[in-house]
């Protein structure tokens, strides 16, 4: 018995030692048996299952949203017109000489003024011609004249004095494209007879060109108007008198008389001619002519002369004599040759007797309207 109750007592202990390994490390299968008898005996902690969806809730399709609506585009505002540009501001008047440093004579009332359209030039008159009572006033400078006859003083400025650049007489067209802008606007209403001073600044072109950007100043002696280019009347003219002779004109600005008609043939323009022929300014002052030596002059009609002389000998006769009135632009322009007598810009008159048309050959001469 006593046997029987240790045997009994090895076997409980072996039994809590069989468990003990088996919560250490259960085998597979008697991990699942132990699970199985764990969810048989345990209480289940789960939450309640959900209960199952509708079939009919959930085969009805959920309604499709509304799209949303397309956003209207936005108007393209029209664009703002473009702002008119501003006017130009007139160019301020430069700064003013200094009376007391001007070189030549002293302006009246000591005073300058800036010019209204080309403020950089400074006029004053220095002395005006004076009028007896009943006279007529001298001639002045108008929108009409087209060249001056004037005796021209120039100075560059130096700081508080200036240094002489030139003095002379000279025949200058009034055109501010031919001399400098503002030439004219100077001038404007200077009579003869009148002495004008004109300060130019560092600015206008004749400092730039004649006194490498220093102030120019001019004392300008008004002498004519047009004097070498204003034709006198007919019976004025030198020369030969045009009697009961018409005066004829090209679309040139070519004049003439014919004094004595030839009979002769005309030139053709490669034929050669032998003429006689005298030359004057407007004012009376012979320049040339072939009778003082007694030898003709031949001329080539091909060239070699001025345009006037070409274009009023080709309608000649010979045996005929012409006077021939040429203005500057068919004779020697605003730039005659170096030491001649003729003036810039000058009308010329010419007396022209055709003698003969000679071989083609012979040698055209100089001279004349060459």
């Amino acid at each position: 018995m006593h046997r029987v109750q240790t045997t009994l007592l090895l076997l409980a202990v072996a039994g809590l030692l069989l468990i003990g390994c088996d919560k250490a490390a259960p085998s597979s299968a008697n991990a699942a048996s132990t699970s199985a008898s764990e969810s048989k005996t345990e209480p289940s902690t789960a939450s309640d299952p959900e209960p199952a969806a509708d079939p009919a809730a959930a085969s009805e399709p959920e309604p499709a949203s509304e799209p949303e609506p397309t956003p209207e585009p936005e108007p393209t505002p029209e664009p703002e017109p473009a702002p008119e540009a501003a006017p130009e501001p007139e160019s301020a008047p430069s700064q003013g000489p200094i009376i007391a440093h001007l070189p030549g004579d002293v302006p009246m009332n000591k005073t300058m003024k800036p010019l209204q359209k080309h403020p950089e030039y400074w006029v004053a008159d220095i002395s005006v011609a004076e009028v007896a009572e009943g006279e007529a006033p001298p001639a002045a400078i108008t929108d009409e004249t087209q060249a001056v006859s004037i005796v021209m003083t120039a100075y560059n400025m130096h700081g508080d004095h200036g240094h002489l650049l030139l003095s002379r007489e000279m025949v200058v067209p009034l055109d501010d494209k031919m001399v400098f802008p503002g030439w004219q606007e100077a001038l404007s209403g200077q009579r003869v007879g009148d002495k004008r001073k004109i300060w130019a600044s560092s600015k206008t072109v004749p400092s730039q060109q004649m006194a490498q950007g220093a102030p120019v100043v001019f004392d300008i002696e008004l002498q004519g108007i047009d004097q070498f280019i204003t034709v006198p009347a007919p019976a004025d003219l030198p020369g030969a008198p045009v009697g009961d002779a018409q005066l004829q004109t090209s679309e040139t600005g070519l004049e003439w008389y014919d004094v004595v008609v030839g009979e002769g043939g005309s030139p053709a323009s490669d034929d050669r001619v032998k003429v006689h022929y005298s030359g004057w300014l407007v004012n009376g002052t012979a320049f040339d002519s072939s009778k003082n030596s007694g030898v003709p002059f031949t001329v080539d009609m091909r060239g070699g002369v001025i345009p006037g002389w070409l274009e009023g000998l080709k309608t000649m006769q010979v045996g005929g004599t012409r006077k021939l009135i040429i203005p500057q632009q068919l004779a020697y322009g605003w730039n005659p040759r170096p030491g001649s007598p003729i003036p810039p810009g000058a009308t010329l008159i010419f007396d022209v007797e055709m003698l003969e048309i000679v071989d083609e050959d012979a040698p055209a001469d100089s001279g004349g309207g060459k």
